[in-house]
């Protein structure tokens, strides 16, 4: 038995990571767009609002990683679904506030068996302790850069 060559090369992580990202949000946002008619991207600021009724536009656009005009076209097009609807701020004439509509909070709850599934097939061939790890690096990623 010949024993497995280890590379001298480190991993292209950038290019590896890059291509997980992408691969892995066409195949949640065709899963999520076939069952309930909407991206992964709506689904987040309906996570975002179920949990903060009200939220700042700009709150849902840090929180999700958009910048503010991606935010103001995508609140359009859920509240042209009926998914959410907007308020002026009382604080700032400015600013609008976000409130997940009946229906956008229907799709939400509707998501999580679909995003249990999803996970469970990301997650399943990896035991407790990896998965871990994976999280560590993750996190470490998303607060240096």
């Amino acid at each position: 038995m010949t024993e497995a060559k280890t590379s001298d090369k480190p991993p292209r992580l950038f290019h590896l990571m890059s291509l997980a990202q992408h691969r892995l949000l066409r195949h949640a946002d065709a899963a999520f767009n076939e069952a309930l008619g909407i991206s992964m991207t709506q689904l987040g600021a309906l996570f975002v609002l179920e949990k903060t009724p009200g939220a700042p536009a700009r709150q849902v656009g840090e929180t999700l990683g958009i910048n503010k005009s991606a935010v103001t076209m995508l609140a359009d097009r859920m509240e042209h679904a009926s998914l959410v609807r907007r308020a002026p701020s009382d604080e700032d004439r400015r600013a609008v506030r976000l409130f997940a509509t009946p229906a956008g909070l229907a799709k939400a709850a509707a998501a999580r068996p679909i995003l249990a599934r999803l996970t469970r097939k990301l997650t399943q061939p990896f035991d407790e302790n990896e998965m871990a790890v994976v999280a560590r690096f993750l996190e470490s990623i998303i607060e240096r850069f």
